[in-house]
């Protein structure tokens, strides 16, 4: 299911490549029904329409730029698929810590190593497993907070030191602030001190906006624009629906193949930040955004005519814990 919000109008969403097979300082090849220079480009007709050969055919009519296939600049929201590739453990702080402490404790080993041997295919699998720790409302908030982060890191390196790739888990103190039961009683109290364990089998499990940054940053730029800002503010009452009670967000910054992996790479991770920094300075909860560039290697279109390039040049956004409508 597919909610699309305000379409933005952008533009000079990028310059054409301009070159005429009759001015003879490039080499075409023939690909997909379209004559390309040396570097993989399309190239043009000195008209600005991209140039066919003999083999084209209506079929290939299907890349950005050309041949009236345009680019697509809007925010959509696309809702996770119940695919059962979620599922969450919850673990009593009490069997896993000493009282105030953040350290494991031997029975705390004792029990995560028997959580740990029931899942560790699906967790070696998985997307992501998402480590949430928990308090009462014992004490003074911001101490509570920091204590539950630190316990969560601690399962996380427990984890981590059997075998679990680092890359995978996500840290989180969320303090007093989600309690289970009330804090009046001890029962209460202890129901509330708690670890949680999220584990994301695939990443379409998770509701997905998908931000075209062609709006949001200018080419080779992780800064966002004034019309990136007003392209957010304009559906920023879908944003707080979407983002303001989820439990974890994820920011995947992407780029176009121009440049070298490792620049992409760190234009994608950079741009990923930005966008946290957005979302933080406007009302986000910067505990549970994280952030991941993925560069060059995540494709949605061609990178062989410049509106192509322009539509890889995006952030994704994964929620998990959206409200439902």
């Amino acid at each position: 299911m597919s909610m699309k919000w305000k379409r933005a109008t952008v533009l000079g969403a990028g310059v054409a490549l301009c070159a005429a097979l009759a001015a003879g300082n490039v080499q075409a090849q023939e690909t997909s029904g379209y004559a390309v220079n040396t570097q993989g480009n399309i190239l043009r007709s000195g008209s600005g329409d991209c140039v066919h050969t003999g083999f084209w055919a209506e079929g290939d009519a299907t890349l950005v730029g050309c041949d009236g296939v345009v680019l697509e600049v809007e925010i959509e929201v696309i809702e996770g698929q119940p695919s059962g590739q979620i599922s969450v453990i919850a673990i009593p702080a009490a069997k896993l810590f000493g009282f105030d402490k953040a350290d494991v404790t031997d029975e705390g080993r004792e029990t995560l190593e028997a959580w740990r041997k029931t899942v560790q295919n699906e967790l070696s699998d998985a997307f992501a497993a998402i480590i949430i720790g928990h308090t009462d409302s014992t004490g003074d908030a911001s101490y509570n907070m920091g204590l539950s982060k630190r316990r969560a890191e601690a399962v996380s390196d427990y984890l981590v030191a059997t075998g679990t790739p680092a890359d995978k888990l996500r840290v989180i103190g969320k303090g007093e602030s989600n309690p289970l039961a009330s804090n009046d009683t001890k029962e209460g109290q202890a129901l509330n001190r708690r670890v949680e364990i999220i584990i994301i089998g695939e990443a379409r499990a998770l509701d997905t906006m998908l931000l075209p940054s062609v709006a949001l940053f200018p080419r080779r730029s992780a800064e966002l624009t004034a019309q990136g800002k007003a392209l957010i503010e304009e559906n920023r009452d879908t944003a707080l629906s979407v983002l303001s009670r989820a439990t974890y967000i994820e920011l995947i910054g992407h780029t176009d193949d121009v440049g070298d992996d490792d620049y992409n790479q760190d234009l994608s991770e950079q741009r990923a930040e930005s966008m946290r920094d957005y979302l933080v300075d406007t009302g986000g909860d910067p505990s549970i955004i994280f952030t991941r560039g993925a560069g060059e290697k995540m494709p949605i279109a061609t990178n062989k005519t410049a509106e192509g390039r322009a539509e890889n040049r995006r952030v994704e956004v994964l929620v998990l814990g959206r409200v439902k409508p």
